[in-house]
């Protein structure tokens, strides 16, 4: 009887040991499969930005904020157009010469309205200043852009339109 009874102890202890290796292989089969998948989504690279791809115009409702007259259609391709409180800014991309650029862009902005104040170009950079009344009028700043050949246009107007912050004067002489 003693011999049967270790016999039953012996195949129990053997089918236990057998269902932990079943369970430990499941986990490993389970982790490696995980492992597997995190992997594969790791490896998976994207296209990655390139800045030498084609511009992307401003939307509509962007480009609706630019100063009326205002238009680079013969200078480039506009990509933002901010409005803040009395100043416009229109940041753009052109791919033609420095020299050229200063002068449509000099041009578009008298189109708008605004007086020509002075210019500086030197052939990595250049400004272009403009006048509006009596006031300093904006800005145009060309640079070169991360893409051989493409320059990029920071230009910041005084909005001519919008209304000057009301400021209170002293009547008294302190």
């Amino acid at each position: 009887m003693a011999a049967s009874a270790v016999g039953r102890d012996g195949r129990r202890k053997n089918h236990e040991m057998l269902e932990r290796l079943r369970r430990r292989r499941l986990w490993v089969v389970g982790l490696a499969a995980a492992a597997l998948v995190v992997s594969a989504k790791l490896l998976v690279v994207d296209e990655p930005y390139d800045p030498c791809s084609a511009p992307t115009a401003a939307p509509a409702a962007e480009t609706a904020l630019m100063p009326a007259g205002l238009s680079f259609d013969q200078i480039g391709t506009v990509t933002r157009v901010l409005k803040e409180e009395r100043y416009v800014t229109v940041l753009a991309v052109t791919a033609k010469p420095i020299d050229e650029v200063t002068v449509l862009v000099q041009d578009a902005v008298l189109a708008a309205g605004y007086r020509p104040a002075g210019m500086d170009n030197e052939g990595f950079e250049a400004e272009v200043f403009f006048t509006t009344g009596p006031y300093a009028g904006g800005q145009a700043r060309v640079r070169r852009g991360a893409c051989k050949g493409r320059w990029e246009i920071d230009l910041v107007l005084l909005d001519r339109q919008a209304e000057p912050p009301r400021t209170i004067l002293p009547t008294t002489v302190p």
